[in-house]
């Protein structure tokens, strides 16, 4: 399945326009450590077991550190039919605030 690609730039304004849900897929230590507003953590590791419970009615906007993991998170997502937007650039491109938790 197809999905679409944003600058990470774009993540926040894309998610309110879409009602999506954020989906850091990184550590849960690196989440911690700082993330983007609304997003939620669920690591690519669970991803890749299929461990996904978000409603298919909701759009998936997914990001990591760089961009590859959420590119890997954003194929397995669609595939099992998920609309899924992924971030180009990672959070080493992201210049807005973060939350830490």
């Amino acid at each position: 399945m197809a999905f679409e690609h944003i600058n990470i730039r774009q993540i926040v304004a894309t998610a309110l326009a879409n009602d999506a849900i954020i989906v850091d897929v990184r550590t849960p230590d690196r989440f911690r450590e700082g993330h983007i507003p609304m997003a939620v953590n669920l690591p690519l590791e669970r991803i890749e077991r299929r461990q996904v419970t978000f409603p298919k009615s909701r759009t998936l906007i997914v990001y990591c550190d760089t961009g590859g993991g959420s590119m890997q998170a954003a194929f397995i997502l669609s595939e099992m039919g998920y609309r899924v937007i992924n971030c180009v650039g990672g959070m080493r491109s992201y210049r807005g605030s973060l939350t830490r938790a």
